[in-house]
């Protein structure tokens, strides 16, 4: 910001023949600033910023015979004033300091302020701003004596500033859920910070195609194309990306910009989510880099993670019902079918065993032993049987009924529940009634 000072001097100002120091005013010669577009903007850009974000003051006076008590009289009849089109008094003269002291000239010093509404009014735009001002002195007989005109220019430079990213996002598998309907992130976005007095881009792009785990190790299954973004809780105003990459994708464009804070999310559909599969923290690099309309560029780096935890939940849907009406059953034989019996939510290979609670089949006041009476084996339902299917007798002992299944979420599996007609020997003689004993399934033989 620069502007022309003016001076107290001999026949200048009308110090001479007077005991008196003059009256100086101010006032604007316009209402607002004239606004040149800065090298770079297009001729018709417009900014509006009004004289009155200005406050104009005396702070000092100069001169080879410079009298300290001069300075203070001078200050102390001086007022800071905020420019209109009307005359104000930025300078009212006083009778007790006599015309001698002043010497041949005496250059004052006025400081110009802005405003914070001002600021905000200039960054708006890069280029030049210009208030034409003018000062008046009058003598001690009230008359003008000269004027002075000063041009108050203001140089805002065009320039962008992006910074922040201190959010550091990690998409979480922590649950089934999170591969059923996507994981979010958490924090759910990247903050980042801009102020640009001209046009401007932000774009964003991955440093790797596909994530890497601890060891640097990419994961070819495991694409940035997966992750797609959209506007976060600050600013909304962020375009969304249907799939990063690792080259840039635009997601905010401005004119114009002052401390705003944007905010980008990054999600994944469960489409995805099976390359997820093995627990760990996978990360890629993220660049967001701001150019604009001078060839200005700026790049700000964080990091976007992914974290699966372990997940080994398995979930049975029963009762079993196994029951012996007719002749025939004995005979025969009988069986139940369960096709969704089981549910695994795992995302690691496994095994499921299974075993009874007890030694016995308890009724109301006898028992049945349990010892090669009921089979278990895995059967085909909707899907295929994972791992590999064995058929086992039921005992208090842990057995498999699959192995080498898996990675699997939201999995269900059938299950036969067996008694022969060679086992169903075992249950005549046996009252009449109701017997149950406990089944217990398990990931592990422990």
């Amino acid at each position: 910001m620069s502007a022309a000072s003016f001076a107290f001097t001999r026949g200048t100002l009308g110090l001479t023949g007077t005991g008196a120091l003059p009256k100086v005013t101010l006032k604007a010669s316009q209402t607002s600033f004239t606004y040149t577009p800065a090298s770079g903007l297009p001729s018709t850009t417009t900014n509006t910023v009004l004289a009155n974000v200005v406050t104009a003051a005396i702070t000092d006076v100069s001169g080879s015979d410079k009298v300290t008590g001069l300075l203070s009289s001078i200050l102390s009849a001086s007022h800071p004033i905020v420019p209109t089109t009307s005359e104000q008094s930025i300078f009212d003269g006083l009778a007790s300091v006599s015309l001698n002291l002043f010497g041949t000239d005496r250059p004052v010093t006025v400081q110009y302020s802005i405003s914070t509404v001002g600021i905000s009014q200039l960054l708006k735009a890069a280029g030049t701003y210009t208030l034409p001002l003018v000062y008046t002195s009058y003598g001690a007989l009230g008359g003008v004596n000269s004027t002075a005109n000063v041009s108050l220019t203001i140089q805002v430079s065009a320039f962008t500033i992006i910074n922040g990213l201190a959010d550091v996002p990690r998409l979480k598998f922590t649950q089934a859920a999170d591969y059923i309907n996507g994981p979010q992130s958490v924090p759910v976005q990247h903050s980042f910070n801009v102020t640009s007095t001209i046009p401007y881009t932000v774009k964003l792009k991955t440093g790797y195609s596909t994530f890497a785990d601890q060891n640097g190790i990419n994961q070819p299954g495991m694409l940035v194309s997966h992750i797609k973004t959209q506007a976060g809780s600050s600013g909304g105003h962020v375009t969304a990306i249907s799939a990063l990459a690792t080259t840039d994708n635009i997601v905010l464009t401005g004119n114009s910009a002052l401390q705003i804070t944007e905010s980008t999310m990054y999600s994944m559909s469960a489409q995805y989510t099976s390359a997820y599969l093995n627990a760990g923290t996978y990360n890629t690099p993220v660049v967001f880099t701001m150019s604009n309309s001078v060839g200005q560029t700026q790049s700000i780096n964080t990091n976007l993670y992914i974290d699966v935890s372990p997940i080994a939940q398995l979930g049975i849907n029963g009762p079993v019902d196994l029951s012996f009406l007719t002749a025939d059953d004995y005979r025969n034989g009988i069986h139940t079918d369960l096709t969704n019996h089981l549910h695994v939510d795992k995302n690691s290979p496994y095994d499921i065993y299974v075993k009874a609670g007890g030694a016995y089949l308890q009724g109301n006041g006898t028992n049945i032993s349990l010892s090669n009476l009921i089979s278990i084996q895995p059967i085909v339902n909707s899907s295929a049987i994972p791992g590999a299917p064995h058929t086992i007798k039921l005992s208090t002992a842990y057995q498999a009924i699959i192995t080498g299944g898996g990675p699997d979420i939201n999995k269900n599996i059938g299950v036969r529940y067996a008694i022969s007609a060679a086992d169903a020997q075992k249950l005549l003689n046996k009252p009449a009634g109701t017997y149950s004993a406990t089944i217990i399934y398990s990931f592990t033989a422990q």
